[in-house]
């Protein structure tokens, strides 16, 4: 694949460079004619080489190698659920609950998201616990709330 675009890389640039020193004359027009011919048979050259299948077989042999970083993943997943966790801890004490203890339980599947929020409140009445689980799912995505 790479040969054919520097092909026609190299075939464009020679018809610059023959653009440029060919003459004007009755001769140019069958020349320019020519060459055009000879860039249609360079672009088009790869196309039975795909219709075989040649380059879908060179394109999937060379893709079966691709893997994932691990650890790329695993400090990527923690910087995000770090900032969304402090993100949350900011929104809580805007709105006056400082010294709340919760533990936030992300999505497996979607690392960004916010499956469930145990929060550890016995001291609050039952009115007070239904405004924070507004509060939190509104804050969190409906994410699950529960009280320890």
């Amino acid at each position: 694949m790479s040969g054919w675009l520097i092909g026609i890389v190299g075939v464009v640039s020679l018809g610059a460079l023959i653009e440029v020193l060919l003459p004007e004359g009755e001769n140019s027009k069958y020349i320019r004619g020519i060459f055009s011919i000879i860039v249609i048979f360079v672009i088009i050259s790869p196309l039975p080489k795909l219709a075989k299948g040649d380059y879908i077989k060179g394109f999937t042999s060379q893709t079966q190698g691709v893997s994932i970083d691990e650890e790329y993943y695993k400090s990527a997943k923690e910087n995000i659920q770090e900032k969304i966790e402090d993100n949350l801890a900011e929104k809580l004490e805007k709105a006056g609950y400082n010294d709340l203890s919760y533990d936030i339980q992300f999505d497996e599947e979607y690392v960004f998201m916010i499956d469930k929020i145990v929060v550890n409140c016995k001291d609050i009445d039952e009115q007070q616990w239904q405004e924070l689980q507004e509060f939190l799912r509104a804050v969190s995505g409906n994410a699950k709330v529960e009280r320890v």
